[in-house]
């Protein structure tokens, strides 16, 4: 009989930017319709602006990643929430999140996040809120 735990493959998440790797995460970027024609230097620049950096993995293979833009004191933005198709709805996403939003140098953030064109029910089941105009952007 199958296991009920959604992750029966052990998953380890971490948030050392060490072990980020670099062509992996290219690749997670090519499952996204957001994301894919992101280069190997920008992603680089964008890894050491971000903090902190939570990524998942299945032995040596990641399987979900994510980044942080914060002042680490009241606002955070969550970027790149991405889980190979292969992962998704085993609560690597969740897992994910989880640690962002408990994170050691974001305990003081009030206030996160995260723009999303089509996961809205994802993460209001994780208590984030739609906020009716209180969104501007200022694109090149």
């Amino acid at each position: 009989m199958p296991s009920a735990d959604p992750l029966s493959s052990p998953i380890e998440c971490t948030d050392d930017p060490a072990r980020v790797d670099l062509a992996q995460l290219l690749e997670l970027y090519q499952v996204t319709w957001w994301a894919q024609d992101r280069t190997r230097d920008q992603v680089r620049r964008a890894l050491e602006h971000s903090r902190p950096v939570i990524s998942a993995w299945e032995g040596k293979r990641m399987v979900g990643f994510t980044r942080v833009i914060s002042d680490l004191t009241y606002r955070a933005t969550i970027w790149d929430v991405i889980v190979l198709p292969s992962h998704q709805g085993r609560g690597v996403g969740k897992l994910m999140m989880h640690r962002v939003l408990e994170h050691p140098d974001l305990r003081t953030v009030t206030n996160f996040v995260l723009l999303t064109k089509d996961q809205h029910a994802f993460y209001e089941r994780l208590g984030f809120r739609k906020e009716r105009d209180m969104a501007m952007t200022f694109r090149r």
